[in-house]
């Protein structure tokens, strides 16, 4: 699989993970380093509120999430 794919696929587990707790989830930016993919979302409703998600490309595990 290449690095693109596991890292859409990557930016879709973030997505899932964060809508469970959060509306709306806006796409800001994703860059991959190594097997880590770190993503940035925006969760804001009025007011833009940036989380980070780190995940494992490899196994689409959840490393950590910071606000």
């Amino acid at each position: 699989m290449s690095a693109d794919i596991r890292v859409r696929n990557a930016i879709q587990i973030a997505r899932k993970f964060l809508e469970q707790y959060n509306s709306p989830v806006v796409f800001k930016s994703a860059s991959l380093n190594g097997t880590i993919c770190d993503i940035t979302m925006d969760i804001g409703l009025t007011h833009e509120r940036i989380v980070q998600v780190k995940i494992y490309i490899t196994t689409g595990t959840i490393l950590e999430y910071t606000q």
